[in-house]
């Protein structure tokens, strides 16, 4: 018997390849066990439903609540792997330290420097 659960943030979201009635979410038959089925549901990326924020209402075209996310042709996916490989090593950033090295109690004078 299959179910449908929630999952929990941080989860993976993606409907079930066959509905209740054991219709392919691809493919439309029922019953189905296309192996291209099967890798096109493995393959796929989903994300909450932009239209009706998953809640199915108002007939969004959603599969139960998700859309799927376009996956980015390969000339996409080359250059973003380019562009991670040649991107500069990120330089440390945090707040300047302001340091005191000493003082002359006489006039009071202090000298400070940002490191």
């Amino acid at each position: 018997m299959h179910t449908q659960t929630t999952a929990p943030a941080g989860v993976v979201l993606k409907p079930v390849r066959l509905n209740f009635a054991q219709f392919c979410l691809w493919c439309g038959d029922r019953w189905c066990q296309s192996p291209k089925c099967v890798d096109l549901h493995d393959q796929s990326v989903w994300q909450l439903c932009s239209e009706c924020d998953g809640s199915q209402v108002g007939g969004c075209p959603c599969a139960g609540g998700l859309m799927e996310v376009p996956a980015p042709s390969s000339r996409v996916a080359q250059l973003l792997a380019e562009a991670q490989n040649t991107q500069p090593a990120p330089k440390p950033v945090g707040r300047p330290e302001l340091v005191c090295y000493g003082s002359d109690a006489d006039d009071l004078l202090y000298v400070w420097e940002l490191r």
